[in-house]
């Protein structure tokens, strides 16, 4: 809709002019202009604007054709520091979307959602421009909390509250600088691209239905992640965001998929009051430390006696 383009177009204008670290995900230039340089009725009217062009450095995207894919204008997508535009590898040091997502929720504004660095914001007829000016006024806020490396506590009042004896001391960078570091050593990033890729797609052993149907029947059981490598999973397993499936019923745990949980198993641990929405696996707390758990199918061998047990 056209009133969506125009607040939104404004909005990224506003953030480009009062923020330095978060940006809108659009083109910098346009035919060598800077992007903000132009009427919004005219972006607004134009998918220049929101072009991906091949070989373009701002996005690091590749893979694809002219004119075969865009920024939707009405979303409001922001990138975070963190990943260099160009080169697509991790910087120094970054500010993963997450801590970005928390603040604003402790001040009122719910983002759609957010993945490792970008954060997207969906806008309705509701919201008008004293709204955008409301959210560009908090980004704004957290830039300056982050240059003056504020206390924790200050920043993120509610999980520092209920992770007290984790978070005791921190600063925002420090926060932002550990879980950036995590994200950086297992390489999510790449980890998350595999994971969509046909050449990286799990191997496929049984039906989909097949694998549902040995799951109502009890033809499976709980093991760690790790033990699943190898094994059939008998669950479609997903973390939200992206909220896509990466591994579903019939398809063997193994390779980027078990890396990418393994992962985030490692974030729930290390940084409390982070964790993203699993579906498909359960986290279960032993000794101390919480671990991810998912149903495989039993080995056939394991089937059959289950079966004859039934009959007797």
């Amino acid at each position: 809709p056209l009133f969506a383009a125009l607040d939104v177009n404004d909005a990224r204008k506003l953030i480009l002019e009062n923020c330095h670290h978060i940006r809108p995900f659009v083109p910098e230039l346009i035919d060598g202009k800077p992007w903000q340089s132009y009427p919004t009725s005219e972006i607004a009217s134009d998918l220049r604007f929101f072009h991906f062009v091949p070989g373009e450095h701002w996005h690091a995207f590749e893979g694809y054709a002219e004119h075969q894919y865009f920024v939707d204008p009405c979303k409001l997508l922001l990138t975070t520091p963190g990943i260099n535009a160009a080169s697509g590898e991790y910087e120094d040091f970054g500010v993963p979307a997450t801590i970005l997502a928390n603040f604003l929720r402790e001040n009122g504004v719910v983002p759609e959602k957010c993945d490792l660095n970008s954060i997207l914001f969906l806008l309705t007829p509701a919201e008008d421009m004293a709204k955008l000016q409301q959210l560009v006024a908090l980004l704004a806020r957290f830039e300056k909390l982050l240059e003056a490396d504020a206390p924790l506590a200050e920043v993120l009042p509610s999980i520092y509250k209920q992770h007290e004896a984790r978070y005791a001391g921190y600063t925002l960078r420090q926060l932002c600088q550990e879980m950036h570091d995590l994200y950086a050593r297992h390489n999510v990033k790449q980890l998350q691209k595999e994971m969509f890729r046909k050449s990286h797609f799990p191997k496929v052993s049984m039906n989909p239905q097949e694998a549902n149907y040995a799951y109502l029947r009890g033809e499976v059981e709980l093991v760690r992640l790790p033990e699943a490598e190898g094994r059939i999973a008998a669950e479609g397993a997903l973390p939200y965001p992206p909220g896509v499936l990466c591994v579903v019923p019939g398809e063997i745990w193994g390779g980027s998929v078990l890396r990418y949980f393994s992962a985030l198993e490692e974030g729930i641990n290390l940084l409390p009051g982070f964790a993203p929405e699993l579906q498909g696996v359960y986290i279960e707390e032993h000794d101390g430390r919480k671990q991810v758990w998912c149903y495989v199918i039993k080995p056939r061998d394991a089937q059959r006696s289950l079966l004859k047990e039934e009959k007797l």
